[in-house]
């Protein structure tokens, strides 16, 4: 096991998170150029700065995921939303709340945004928040400002109907950029309040946080889904199974999973 291992499995535990979803070169980088910011050069002291220093356990927090977003991401997956899940919402003409836990950079909830808009005929409300832990991520997200790399899932479309180029990157039409809620939000915390017929959370909370914050994350979305909500997690990932009588799937092949409906009691 290499220094870099050792740290992370002392280091992260205590901070809810899975040390072995953390061990990319990419992120030790990360923690390196950190720690060499405090002028630190071995693990060992940046631990001992970790456990005195609550600030800084919330600053090495914000660097160890890996925020790779782009629109139209795993596009199965949206086209399943679109067809079979906000169609659905749509059609019952009553005002509909979805969540992007762990939203990044914004791509994720203005994919929606767009979905909703391209879907046919006279729709209700739709209330977008989007939640993520990393202040920087969100305030890229509220400048609604792309490089091209982003878009290369994005059907032509919607690019030439949504985007303009703007200096070599593509600039999200305001109306699209306002329409989205962005908040500061730890997920090891609480939780927004209110009711959501929609929750993505896609590559956060399900890969980077330990086996027990999984379970909490889990019951957390129970709580905030409406009975017969959706909660779409990421291709690879999975609930924990402590969670499974709470999210039957939906839509297995795109891990598109819906909030148990109660049974009813027969003697009411």
């Amino acid at each position: 096991m290499t220094d870099f291992e050792t740290f992370l499995d002392e280091a992260l535990p205590p901070l809810g998170l899975f040390p072995a979803a953390c061990r990319s070169r990419n992120i030790r980088r990360r923690v390196l150029k950190r720690m060499e910011s405090h002028g630190v050069h071995d693990f060992h002291a940046y631990l001992v700065l970790l456990r005195r220093d609550p600030s800084e356990r919330e600053a090495l927090r914000s660097l160890l995921t890996v925020t790779i977003s782009r629109f139209f991401r795993n596009r199965r997956v949206f086209e399943t939303l679109s067809r079979h899940v906000l169609s659905g919402l749509a059609a019952k003409g009553k005002p509909v709340r979805a969540w992007s836990a762990g939203c990044a950079s914004g791509e994720e909830p203005f994919t929606l945004r767009i979905l909703w808009e391209e879907l046919p005929g006279p729709k209700p409300r739709l209330s977008l928040l989007a939640t993520d832990v990393d202040g920087a991520c969100l305030l890229r997200a509220r400048e609604g400002l792309y490089a091209e790399s982003s878009l290369r899932e994005v059907p032509r479309s919607i690019v030439e109907g949504y985007f303009r180029k703007e200096e070599g990157r593509f600039r999200l039409r305001e109306g699209v950029v306002r329409s989205v809620e962005f908040r500061t939000l730890d997920l090891l915390g609480n939780f927004p309040p209110g009711e959501f017929d929609l929750v993505l959370c896609r590559n956060a909370a399900f890969t980077y946080f330990t086996a027990p914050r999984r379970v909490n994350v889990a019951e957390g979305f129970a709580s905030a889904l409406v009975p017969g909500g959706f909660l779409v997690i990421g291709r690879t990932e999975k609930l924990p199974r402590e969670a499974a009588a709470w999210f039957p799937f939906a839509f297995p092949r795109d891990n598109i999973l819906r909030r148990a409906v109660p049974e009813q009691d027969p003697g009411r």
